[in-house]
């Protein structure tokens, strides 16, 4: 038993051992980014930054951001845009939020770019600027961020501040897919699995827009995914291919991919025919919204 307890608190001496030395050294680490961030390397000012808004030290985030911005560092002028924007370590100040995006843009760092347009788009206080939008998405864009894109995409389906154009559309879609946007990718493919007025379907590309939407964990990527092969659009038709796209869909908790699979899964199409599997996928459909899989089963409801 003595052995036993001398052996307990060895090993409890290494764990607590590793931890205080773990905790000097990530201070040291913290105390070298900081000495690089004074010298002007702005690198560091950014990755110390965001250590003090990780921890809610919002004060110390707003000095180490200040630092980068005033050495041109477009990503640290977004990062204090942001913190006046929700008044984080500061008083809320749309207007000096203003002020560090558009710098930030103008040192060509999209995300900087995204937050001007989206200050313009979305808040009353800045309503006259709200036709400039479109610039600064498009400039965000330009500058690689993906979901400058995508929304710059979605103006021109909704013809909000722009002329409707849907060939535009899909043209801003498939740069933000590209980039790793799931949504650009189920956009754009929503916009080619029909006909438009100014735009046809082209079924093929449909089903590679939704096959990276699903790629990149979006739900209704993987749904819209499933109707192709269900219908044959763009493909033969392939019943195992839609019930496995369901499939995942409902794993992603989307509704309809929850109901299209249960109903596969009660008829046996392209799945094991499996009634008490059905009754339970219809359960979760109907959990998830999906007014119809109520109506099939009794749904049972989490909290």
């Amino acid at each position: 038993m003595l052995k036993n307890n001398r052996i307990q608190n060895f090993l409890l001496a290494i764990l607590v051992g590793s931890c205080f030395s773990f905790a000097v050294s990530a201070n040291e680490e913290n105390d070298r980014w900081s000495k690089l961030c004074e010298n002007g390397d702005v690198s560091y000012c950014n990755l110390v930054g965001k250590k003090y808004v990780a921890t809610g030290d919002y004060q110390n985030a707003i000095s180490v951001y200040k630092e980068a911005c005033a050495h041109n560092s477009g990503e640290g002028c977004s990062a204090l845009g942001n913190l006046y924007m929700n008044g984080k370590g500061t008083r809320k100040s749309l207007r000096k939020a203003n002020e560090f995006y558009i710098k930030s843009c103008e040192l060509q760092y999209g995300e900087g770019c995204l937050h001007l347009a989206q200050l313009y788009d979305e808040s009353f206080e800045f309503e006259q600027y709200r036709s400039k939008a479109p610039e600064f998405y498009s400039k965000g864009c330009s500058f690689g961020n993906a979901e400058s894109c995508m929304y710059l995409g979605t103006l021109y389906t909704e013809g909000e501040s722009v002329e409707a154009d849907l060939k535009r559309a899909v043209k801003y879609f498939d740069l933000a897919c590209n980039n790793k946007n799931g949504l650009g990718c189920f956009n754009a493919g929503e916009l080619r699995a029909e006909d438009h007025e100014g735009l046809r379907h082209d079924y093929a590309k449909a089903l590679d827009s939704y096959h990276k939407a699903c790629e990149l964990a979006v739900a209704t990527g993987c749904t819209a995914l499933g109707l192709m092969y269900e219908e044959g659009k763009g493909n033969e038709v392939d019943d195992e291919l839609a019930a496995s796209y369901y499939k995942i869909a409902c794993n992603l908790k989307d509704a309809e991919g929850c109901l299209y699979i249960a109903e596969a899964t009660e008829k046996g199409i392209g799945v094991k025919k499996d009634i008490e599997q059905a009754q339970e996928l219809y359960k979760s459909a109907c959990n998830l919204g999906q007014i119809k899989a109520c109506q099939t089963s009794t749904p049972v409801v989490h909290n």
